[in-house]
């Protein structure tokens, strides 16, 4: 064993970063008890929010979780809207790297569940992965003839990042 590593791993933590729905279409802006989203339950309807990528975020393979909040307002199967993501770093164009993904997913009425949506932060075709220093706007949205009805109220990251420890 190399004396300069013997004493030195990388160990990981985990983070989550929470960013609540900060706008949406109309006055489509809802509350069910203390929770508050906003209601996406008519077609063109839409809520979107905005986080930074922090600067300890390693890549799109320490990506552990990314999902979108929502407090169904029906029981569906499935219910059904879309997710559109944009990420850009600064002095850049927000749409340099986005992707658009349609989601069903089975929900019970007044009851707040996740919805993966990694799948729509993977980098396809000519578009750059997620990066740390990346500005990430999500929206969702119900389409014509989806039948989406939730109050959305945000969206959630969880990824790992190193942690260089040496033992004395």
């Amino acid at each position: 064993m190399d004396r300069s590593t013997r004493h030195s791993r990388v160990l990981e933590a985990t983070k989550e970063i929470f960013a609540p729905i900060i706008g949406g279409s109309g006055s489509a802006y809802s509350q069910l008890g203390a929770f508050t989203g906003y209601l996406l339950n008519g077609d063109g309807q839409y809520a979107h929010t905005v986080l930074y990528i922090p600067w300890d975020f390693v890549g799109i393979d320490s990506l552990k979780q990314a999902t979108v909040s929502f407090l169904a307002e029906a029981t569906l199967t499935p219910m059904t809207f879309r997710v559109v993501t944009d990420w850009c770093k600064p002095e850049h164009a927000y749409f340099d790297h986005n992707q658009l993904v349609n989601y069903n997913v089975n929900t019970v009425a007044i009851r707040i569940q996740e919805q993966s949506i990694a799948e729509a932060l993977v980098a396809l075709f000519d578009n750059a992965p997620l990066e740390a220093g990346t500005y990430l706007g999500v929206q969702i949205s119900r389409q014509i003839g989806q039948n989406t009805n939730a109050i959305f109220l945000g969206v959630r990251i969880r990824y790992n990042t190193p942690i260089y420890a040496h033992t004395p």
